[in-house]
């Protein structure tokens, strides 16, 4: 009996020491969205173990969720021009299912409506990019269209699932196109659909565009340490100081109007609490 009590007491030290160790790698963090909001650890998923390089190197570019909550985080590999891995978390955090080598560019550029993952592949070299329609349940590509030429989005969200809206850097601020998915192959623009913002986000000299969401009737652009929430119109932008310096990829809001960010290196994602 009493070796018994021993053996029982032993394993629940070495269960609480795994349970502690666990809570010591994966630790949970905030982050100050603004004066009133705060984010905070959600999970942390795949990163590269040490010593990949190369080809087989993954780096987290992106993200977007559905209505259960369940998030799709693009890699890009290599050089990060054109091939990458689409990875699908429950909303726990949990790994539910990875995708075959995709042709998706540098990655970034993802959003989810109506049960299906657009993507937009923006290979360098390449005149015209490819918005790519993606069954979430098997990760095929089941369309294409091709992006007018005009324009040159490093960033997509979808208004409904006829509709995207794609956002790039223009002289002193952003311009937002609306891309129309119709029957065939061409996706279509009307210019007269331009909406230019005034101002530009970000901390870095390059205020590089990391994350593009609509939400709560709002658009939200990401760059490193601010974002930006700003009106369909262009008016009212109100310009968000993040607490950190690491560089963030991807940006989405719940169903329930929740922010989540990604973040790299360590690749953890943040929600709004």
């Amino acid at each position: 009996m009493k070796n018994l009590r021993l053996l029982l007491l032993l394993v629940v030290a070495l269960i609480a020491m795994q349970v502690s160790a666990t809570a010591q790698s994966n630790p949970v963090h905030t982050l100050q969205l603004s004066k009133q909001l705060k984010a905070k650890t959600l999970f942390y998923p795949y990163r590269d173990p040490a010593g990949v390089t190369g080809s087989k190197s993954k780096g987290l570019q992106g993200l977007t969720v559905d209505e259960h909550q369940q998030y799709y985080l693009t890699y890009s590999t290599g050089d990060k021009t054109r091939y990458g891995y689409i990875y699908k978390y429950s909303s726990k955090g949990k790994l539910l299912k990875k995708s075959e080598r995709l042709t998706i560019g540098h990655g970034q550029a993802i959003a989810y409506k109506d049960g299906y993952l657009y993507q937009l592949a923006d290979i360098r070299g390449q005149s015209r990019y490819t918005l790519q329609k993606i069954n979430v349940k098997t990760f095929k590509v089941e369309r294409k269209w091709l992006v007018p030429s005009t324009i040159h989005p490093n960033v997509i969200t979808m208004l409904d699932k006829n509709t995207a809206v794609g956002v790039s850097k223009s002289g002193n601020g952003y311009d937002l196109n609306k891309i129309h998915l119709g029957k065939g192959k061409e996706a279509g623009r009307d210019w007269r659909e331009k909406v230019h913002i005034n101002g530009l986000v970000g901390t870095t000299p390059g205020k590089e565009v990391q994350g593009f969401a609509y939400g709560k009737g709002k658009y939200y652009i990401l760059s490193n340490g601010e974002y930006m929430i700003v009106n369909p119109d262009g008016g009212q932008s109100q310009k968000l100081r993040l607490n950190t310096d690491r560089e963030p990829e991807g940006m989405s809001i719940t169903n329930s109007g929740r922010i989540v960010m990604g973040f790299n290196k360590l690749n953890e994602i943040f929600i709004e609490m």
